[in-house]
C-alpha cells in the first residue's frame, strides 16, 4: 500500500497531507498534542454576490485594430502600449478554515507517527501515552459530502474541538441533539474582492462587505459525539464569552473573528466528528446565503452512519485509485519518513525509484481526491490552499497550468477526474462569447489568461499588467486539446464528442476571425505573443507583442484539425468546414532560427530570457501532436535544439513539462536527468528550480499542483506513447529504471496497457480494448503486431528479442 508517513509533527502547511473529494478537502497537521484540519471548499471564491462584473471598453475592438497595424508597420511599442487588459485581476480561492482536535493532557511529540494512506485516502496520527496514547484518522467522503474524523483515546483522555477562520464570523449557533452529541454551526464571511500579491498591487489588498451589507458566506457545521461521556457545556460557553460569540442554544448572533470552542468532553475514549460545508455555486445567479440545512442534514447522517460511509468511501476510492499503478522495485526501509526518503532520493538508485513510484502514486490521488463530477476544476494549488491572499491567487491559469493539471487523468485511467474542467469549459465557452464580441467583435468565444471560480474571461491585469501574459486569447484553443484529449481516450468517444463539439466549434470560428494574412502570404496572428516570453528590438527594450507566435500558430491548428476530425459532415457546418480546410492549407508550419531552434515568433527574434520557463513554442510536440517526430525529423530536431538552449533548470511544472516534451522525442536520457530535477528536495529561496516538498507537492517554487500532475503525465509518456492508431512501449524509459510494471495506461488507441520489463526492455504486455478498434504496435523500430478487438478483449503481445530492441538516447527513431 503507498504510503507517506513521517516521525514528527507537521509545523508548516507543506508538511501536512491532503485529503478531499474534489469540494471539500483539508490538510492535517498531526500536532504533537492533537489533528489540526485545514479546511477548503472549492466553491470559496472572493467577490460579491452576483459576481464580479467587467465590460470591455466601448473602443476595444478599435484598439486591437490599431495594435494589429502597429505589429505590421513594425511599431512594437505602440503595438504593446495598444494590448491593455480588461479586467483589474481574478478573484481569489480561499481557505474556510482550521477545526483542531486537541488532547491537551497528551502531548508528545516524541515516538509520534503520522502519515497519508494513499490507497484508502485516509490520513492518520499515533501517539504514545499512558493507556495506550491517542490514534486519529480522516477521511473526506466523496458520497456523503463531508469528512470525517475519529480520534481513540484507549486510556480516555481530555479532548477540546475547536474552529478559528481567517474569514469573519457572522453568527454562531449550537444545540444538542442527541446524548453526548454537539452540533455546531457557524456562518462565515467572504470578501468582496481580494488583489493578487506582487508589483502594482498596492492599496487594500482585502475588501469586505461589513456590517450589515450582502455578501456571499460560508456554512460550516460540525457534528460530533463521544463515547461514555457528555459534553462539557459550562467550559464551552465559557471560551465562547472570552472571544466575543454569543453561543448560547439556539441563538444566531453576530459575533467577531477568533478562535471558537465548539465542543469538550473529559476522559473521552473516541470522539467522532462530522464536518460539511455549504457555499453558494460562484455564479452570477447564486445567492449569497448557504443552505446550512443542507449541510447539517449531511453531518447529521454521517455521524449516524460512519461505518457505512467509511466502508462507501473505501469502496469509492479504490475504484479510482486501484485502476492503475507503476512498480519500480524500488527499495527503502519501511520506516524511512517520507521527508527523509526525498532527501535519500537524490543519491541512493533505491531510494529514487521508490520515491518516484510514490510520486506517481501520490499525483494520481491528487486527482481522485482533488477533482470530481460535480465540483470546479483544480486551482493552482488544486483543492487545498492556507491563505486568504494565496499566490497568483490561487486561480485558473489557462496558458498551460490548468491544462497541465489535467493532462494526466486520460493515461492513468481517470476520465471521471476531467469532467470538472468539461464543465468549467462549457461555461468558459459561454461567458467567453460575450468577450469575444465586445473585446474583438468577432464570433465564437474566447479566454485570456487567468480565470477564477466565475468563469472570469477577459484580460485580466489592469493598470498593471505586462501585455507578454495579459493580451492573450488563446486559452480556450488550449483548454479544448484537453477535451479532445478526452475524446480520443473515450471508451465512448461518439458520446464525449457530441458534447463537447460545441465547445470545439466556438474556438474554432474565434481562431478563424483572428486569423489575418501576412505580408509574406501566409495565413497568422497580428497582434501575437508568446505566454510570459518577450523578445529584444533594436535598441534591447524587451517587448511582448509582435506577429505569429508559434503557440498561437499551432494550438489553431490542433484545434481545427480535432473540429475536422471530430465533426459530422454535414449541410450546417458546410461553410465552416471550408473555412477550416483553407486556414489549415494556409497555416506555415513552423520555422528553424539560426541556432537550429524552433523559431518561438514568426521571425528569429532575439529573446529577453533565453532560458524562459516557458516552452509554449513546442506545444505542438506535447501535448497536441501537430508536430509528429517521425514525420518530420527536422523539426523534431529543432525542436530539441530549443531544449536544450533553455537550460536544464527551471519551475517544477516546467520541468515536468520539459519531461513530457523529450519523452515525445524519444530521449529517455533526458527523461532520466529531467526525472531527478523534480524529485529533488524543494528549495523555497530558489527562485526557478522545482522540487518536492516534505508533503511531496511540487515546488514552482512555491507550491503548484501541475508540477505534481504534469510529472506524472511525463512518466506516461515515457512509457507508453500513443496515437489513434499505434502504441509504442517504453519509448523513452529512464536508464535509472531497469525494472518494473505499469498496468492500467491507457492510450489514444482506445486499449489499455499492462507492460512489465527487465533490463530496459519489455518482457511482458497485455492490451485490453476499450472499444472496437485495430491497433499497431511497436517496440523503438520492432512492429510487434495488429490488434483488432471489441470492448473488454485482451491480447498477449509478442516482443521481440532483446537484441532487437536497444534502449539508449534514440529511441523511437527520433533524434
Amino acid at each position: 500500500m503507498p504510503q507517506l508517513h513521517y516521525d514528527r509533527p507537521a509545523s508548516t502547511w507543506l508538511e501536512a497531507l491532503p485529503v478531499g473529494d474534489g469540494r471539500l478537502g483539508a490538510v492535517c497537521w498531526g500536532l504533537a498534542d492533537g489533528e489540526k484540519l485545514s479546511l477548503n471548499d472549492d466553491r470559496a471564491w472572493s467577490g460579491p454576490v452576483g459576481g464580479p462584473r467587467h465590460a470591455a471598453p466601448a473602443d476595444h475592438p478599435q484598439r486591437v485594430l490599431a495594435a494589429r497595424r502597429a505589429v505590421l508597420d513594425g511599431d512594437a511599442a505602440l503595438a504593446d502600449e495598444l494590448m491593455q487588459p480588461v479586467v483589474p485581476h481574478t478573484q481569489a480561492y480561499l481557505p474556510v478554515g482550521d477545526l483542531t482536535v486537541r488532547t491537551p493532557g497528551l502531548s508528545v511529540a516524541q515516538d509520534l507517527r503520522r502519515g497519508l494512506d494513499l490507497s484508502t485516502a485516509t490520513a492518520w496520527t499515533r501517539r504514545p501515552g499512558p493507556g495506550g496514547g491517542a490514534r486519529h484518522e480522516t477521511f473526506v467522503a466523496a458520497r456523503a459530502g463531508a469528512l470525517v474524523h475519529e480520534l481513540t483515546a484507549a486510556g480516555g483522555e481530555d479532548v477540546e474541538v475547536a474552529f478559528a477562520s481567517p474569514l469573519p464570523l457572522r453568527s454562531v449557533r449550537r444545540g444538542s441533539p442527541g446524548p453526548g452529541e454537539v452540533e455546531w454551526r457557524a456562518l462565515l464571511e467572504l470578501p468582496l474582492d481580494v488583489r493578487p500579491w506582487g508589483p502594482g498591487q498596492e492599496g487594500e489588498a482585502v475588501r469586505w462587505a461589513g456590517p450589515g451589507s450582502p455578501a456571499r458566506l460560508v456554512a460550516v457545521v460540525v457534528r460530533a459525539r463521544a463515547d461514555g461521556c457528555a459534553p462539557d457545556r459550562d467550559a464551552v460557553d465559557a471560551v465562547d464569552a472570552v472571544d466575543g460569540v454569543d453561543a448560547a442554544d439556539g441563538a444566531d448572533t453576530a459575533g467577531g473573528g477568533g478562535g471558537v470552542l465548539v465542543a469538550r468532553w473529559a476522559g473521552a475514549r473516541r470522539v467522532r466528528l462530522v464536518v460539511a460545508v455549504e457555499v453558494p455555486e460562484p455564479l452570477a445567479d447564486s445567492p449569497g446565503t448557504p443552505d446550512a440545512q443542507a449541510a447539517a442534514r449531511r453531518a447529521a447522517a454521517a455521524l449516524g452512519a460512519v461505518e457505512e460511509v467509511r466502508a462507501a468511501h473505501l469502496a469509492d476510492h479504490a475504484a479510482l485509485f486501484g485502476r492503475a499503478g507503476l512498480e519500480l522495485h524500488g527499495r527503502c526501509g519501511p520506516a524511512t519518513p517520507t521527508d527523509e526518503l526525498v532527501h535519500r532520493a537524490v543519491d541512493d538508485e533505491d531510494a529514487h525509484r521508490a520515491l518516484a513510484e510514490l510520486v506517481v502514486a501520490h499525483a494520481r490521488y491528487l486527482l481522485v481526491t482533488g477533482s470530481r463530477p460535480g465540483t470546479l476544476p483544480m486551482t493552482l494549488q488544486g483543492l487545498w490552499n492556507a491563505e486568504l491572499r494565496p499566490p497568483w491567487s490561487s486561480n485558473y491559469t489557462t496558458n498551460v497550468n490548468l491544462q497541465m493539471a489535467y493532462w494526466p487523468v486520460q493515461a492513468w485511467a481517470l476520465p471521471e477526474c476531467a469532467e470538472p474542467l468539461l464543465a468549467f469549459a462549457e461555461r468558459l465557452a459561454a461567458e467567453g462569447a460575450r468577450a469575444a464580441r465586445e473585446m474583438y467583435d468577432a464570433p465564437g468565444w474566447v479566454t485570456h489568461h487567468n480565470s477564477d471560480g466565475w468563469a472570469q474571461t477577459r484580460s485580466v491585469g489592469g493598470g498593471w499588467a505586462d501585455p507578454s501574459w495579459s493580451a492573450w486569447p488563446f486559452g480556450g484553443a488550449w483548454l479544448c486539446a484537453n477535451l479532445v484529449d478526452a475524446v480520443e481516450h473515450a471508451a465512448d468517444p461518439a458520446a464525449v464528442a457530441a458534447r463537447v463539439l460545441p465547445v470545439l466549434e466556438g474556438a474554432a470560428r474565434f481562431c478563424l476571425a483572428w486569423l489575418v494574412r501576412l505580408p509574406d502570404g501566409t495565413l497568422g496572428t497580428a497582434p501575437s505573443t508568446s505566454p510570459e516570453n518577450r523578445w529584444l528590438d533594436a535598441g534591447g527594450t524587451a517587448r511582448a507583442v509582435t506577429a505569429s507566435s508559434t503557440c498561437d500558430l499551432e494550438l489553431t491548428r490542433g484545434l481545427l484539425q480535432a473540429w475536422s476530425r471530430l465533426a459530422p459532415d454535414e449541410p450546417a457546418t458546410a461553410r465552416l468546414r471550408e473555412d477550416v480546410r483553407e486556414a489549415l492549407a494556409g497555416l506555415p508550419r513552423p520555422r528553424t532560427g539560426a541556432r537550429g531552434q524552433l523559431l518561438e515568433w514568426h521571425e528569429d527574434l532575439p529573446e529577453a530570457e533565453p532560458e524562459h520557463r516557458h516552452t509554449s513554442h513546442l506545444v505542438g510536440l506535447y501535448p497536441l501532436g501537430t508536430l509528429d517526430p517521425r514525420a518530420e525529423p527536422d523539426l523534431a530536431a529543432a525542436a530539441a535544439r530549443t531544449l536544450e538552449l533553455r537550460g536544464p533548470e527551471s519551475t517544477g511544472w516546467a520541468l515536468a513539462w520539459r519531461t513530457a516534451l523529450w519523452a515525445r522525442l524519444g530521449r529517455g536520457d533526458v527523461v532520466g536527468d529531467l526525472v531527478r530535477r523534480c524529485l529533488r528536495p524543494a528549495v523555497d529561496d530558489a527562485a526557478q528550480a522545482g522540487g518536492l516538498y516534505p508533503n511531496l507537492f511540487s515546488a514552482h517554487p512555491p507550491f503548484q499542483v501541475d508540477g505534481n500532475l504534469g510529472f506524472a503525465a511525463g512518466v506516461a509518456e515515457a512509457l507508453v506513447g500513443s496515437t489513434a492508431e499505434r502504441v509504442d512501449l517504453l519509448p523513452a524509459l529512464p536508464p535509472q529504471w531497469p525494472r518494473g510494471r505499469v498496468h492500467g495506461l491507457r492510450t489514444r488507441a482506445g486499449v489499455e496497457v499492462d507492460l512489465t520489463w527487465e533490463e530496459g526492455r519489455p518482457t511482458r504486455a497485455r492490451l485490453r480494448h476499450l472499444r472496437a478498434g485495430t491497433v499497431h504496435v511497436a517496440v523503438g523500430a520492432s512492429a510487434c503486431g495488429t490488434f483488432t478487438g471489441g470492448p473488454g478483449e485482451e491480447h498477449d503481445v509478442p516482443l521481440p528479442a532483446p537484441a532487437a530492441h536497444r534502449t539508449g538516447t534514440h529511441q523511437g527513431g527520433t533524434p
